[in-house]
């Protein structure tokens, strides 16, 4: 079904399961319906996958759309944030030749396991793409720690080559875990806030050590804020800590207060810089 309206990019109700040349196929987590967006978030078609897969095909004739080549780096957002914080990261990866992927997913409304088995499909179903990085932002890592647990297609199909993880979460949210503990926070937060309890998420094994691995660590505003008012404070992982617990190659800490960390020029640098040489 033509729909051809106006949307928000569906930030906290559509995970995206297909990403062509900034054309993207999102799927709704409560419906299950897909619907095609184009490169500026205006709806095409509404129905199933494989219906909006065919009709993305017929706008790629019509649009002339480019056939999408090279280095794509994927981005997953932290918990409650959509792709757009990445603005500033994806334009400096273009400007840099490579392709950017900022992939929202509802982050509040489900397990870190359905967030998984979505994002695995996504990678299933990307097209005409050999070589990819992976840039993550708080919650993201664990998702992608889960994502490589499994066996799977495009494992054995893509190249990876290296992550940035900004902010990580790897050792768990005391804070989150607090929050879930109360009915309208742990409405708010979704069901993810309770399974970051530090004793399991430690326990997740880090990435591959054949994948070249960065951190880079940074305080959050929002964070601090939430930590004081519940006196939850979270403990202080040194660089050097936190390189040896993830098996990383380089690991280094921004001092950034800007609530949305992707706009400090110096972390946008820092994560250019890893995807391109592997340090910061």
């Amino acid at each position: 079904m033509s729909e051809n309206f106006y949307t928000f990019g569906g930030a906290h109700f559509f995970f995206v399961v297909f990403f062509y040349q900034k054309w993207r196929i999102q799927r709704n987590y409560v419906t299950k319906k897909c619907r095609l967006l184009d490169n500026w978030d205006i709806s095409r078609f509404e129905g199933s996958f494989e219906e909006c897969r065919k009709a993305f095909i017929k706008y790629i004739e019509v649009y002339e759309l480019a056939r999408q080549k090279g280095h794509m780096v994927i981005m997953l957002p932290g918990l409650g944030e959509s792709k757009n914080i990445f603005k500033p990261l994806w334009r400096a990866a273009i400007k840099e030749g490579m392709m950017a992927a900022a992939v929202n997913y509802p982050s509040t409304q489900k397990g870190i396991d359905g967030h998984v088995r979505q994002l695995d499909f996504f990678l299933n179903h990307l097209e005409d793409v050999t070589e990819i990085s992976f840039v993550t932002n708080g919650i993201g890592s664990i998702l992608l720690k889960r994502l490589f647990m499994l066996d799977t297609p495009w494992r054995r199909r893509l190249k990876i080559n290296r992550v940035v993880e900004v902010a990580p979460q790897n050792h768990g949210s005391r804070l989150l875990k607090f929050l879930s503990r109360f009915k309208l926070t742990a409405f708010v937060l979704g069901p993810i806030a309770a399974e970051m309890d530090p004793k399991k998420i430690e326990k997740l094994p880090p990435l591959p050590k054949d994948i070249p691995t960065g951190i880079i660590l940074c305080e959050s505003k929002i964070r601090r804020f939430f930590e004081k008012i519940c006196r939850q404070e979270m403990p202080d992982y040194s660089v050097a800590g936190e390189k040896k617990f993830e098996k990383a190659a380089a690991a280094v800490e921004i001092d950034s207060l800007k609530f949305n960390v992707f706009k400090d020029e110096r972390i946008i640098g820092a994560v250019i810089r890893f995807l391109k040489t592997g340090t910061f």
